[in-house]
């Protein structure tokens, strides 16, 4: 088995003749951030990334050439995801139904009609955003509310087909009219532009991510002990263990057949899609991964921390590395 050690100084031998430099490296310390949930902005030269503790948000900002703190008022409680629709229209979402909103000065709270933890938000315009939560625990409720424009409101879900779900993670859709929601034990909401409707893509463990390039190739990963995907192709579903890969936590694509994920213990994988083989490099960090995202310059960044502390002592983890044409 190749050491971290080796593997580092065949990718520095690389580097010097097989094009782009795409060895993982640390973004920026993150040390004192707390955790870090997710990573995404409207271009490569704004970037957030966004998490803290449960109970004190916190955020980071790039501006193309250095990350620097954003303040967040000290009532914010974790925040957990960002939706860019521009540069002056940005929606992150966060524990206890946070929702904060940047127009391109300044940031404001929203006001969200639920207590849950919104764990995901994505949406197709500034008038048509969908946030999904729950807590995830035995008396969380699966939650998925929506902005107009003009307000949030709560959405009546379908009744599900899929038992003890109490949390929905992730969001999104290739338009307004496509629009996936993915969540605990494996279920996956569809909107097809007039109303929700489950579907069974044949996963039992949490999926905990969603991602895709068009609406014939969405993408799902999630699994808490082994990673699994779930893929659809327009016409089906298809859902694999990646097993003995860890879990996965975040997922972000730019080519039709080349997945980007991430996960627990220090997880950094590209997937196939054409036959479900995977590449796994040896991450900088044995922390948890949680989010990965793809900027317009080619740059991938991907954040996390040591979740298992429970907020003691929370430490979150930033690394970046340069995409090859292929991926």
């Amino acid at each position: 088995m190749r050491t971290r050690a080796a593997i580092a100084t065949l990718g520095a031998l690389c580097a010097l003749s097989c094009g782009p430099d795409t060895r993982w490296k640390t973004a920026f310390d993150a040390t004192s951030v707390g955790w870090l949930m997710n990573v995404a902005g409207p271009s490569a030269t704004q970037l957030y990334a966004v998490g803290g503790t449960p109970d004190r948000g916190a955020m980071m900002t790039f501006d193309g050439a250095q990350w620097s703190a954003v303040a967040v008022d000290p009532s914010v409680p974790l925040l957990n995801w960002a939706h860019a629709i521009s540069g002056t229209d940005v929606t992150v979402v966060g524990n206890r139904g946070t929702v904060l909103h940047f127009d391109g000065t300044r940031w404001s709270p929203q006001s969200a009609p639920t207590t849950e933890h919104l764990w995901g938000v994505w949406g197709a315009s500034a008038n048509d955003l969908w946030a999904v939560g729950g807590t995830g625990q035995f008396d969380g409720v699966p939650t998925i509310v929506h902005y107009d424009g003009a307000r949030w409101s709560a959405v009546t879900l379908p009744t599900l087909q899929r038992a003890n779900v109490h949390a929905f993670f992730k969001v999104w859709g290739s338009s307004a009219s496509d629009v996936y929601v993915v969540g605990q034990r494996g279920v996956v909401l569809h909107y097809d532009g007039a109303a929700w409707s489950e579907v069974l893509v044949g996963a039992s463990d949490d999926l905990v991510s969603v991602w895709g390039t068009s609406a014939s190739n969405v993408v799902a990963v999630g699994g808490r002990g082994n990673g699994i995907i779930s893929v659809w192709n327009g016409v089906a579903w298809r859902t694999r263990s990646l097993s003995p890969l860890a879990g996965l936590n975040g997922v972000w694509m730019r080519e039709p057949n080349t997945v980007h994920a991430v996960g627990t213990n220090g997880v950094l994988v590209k997937i196939n899609l054409r036959d479900f083989t995977y590449r796994e490099h040896l991450g900088p960090s044995s922390m948890d991964f949680h989010s990965v995202f793809g900027d317009p310059s080619g740059r991938l960044t991907a954040v996390g921390g040591n979740f298992a502390a429970g907020g003691i002592n929370a430490t979150g983890i930033a690394y970046t590395r340069l995409l090859s044409p292929e991926e």
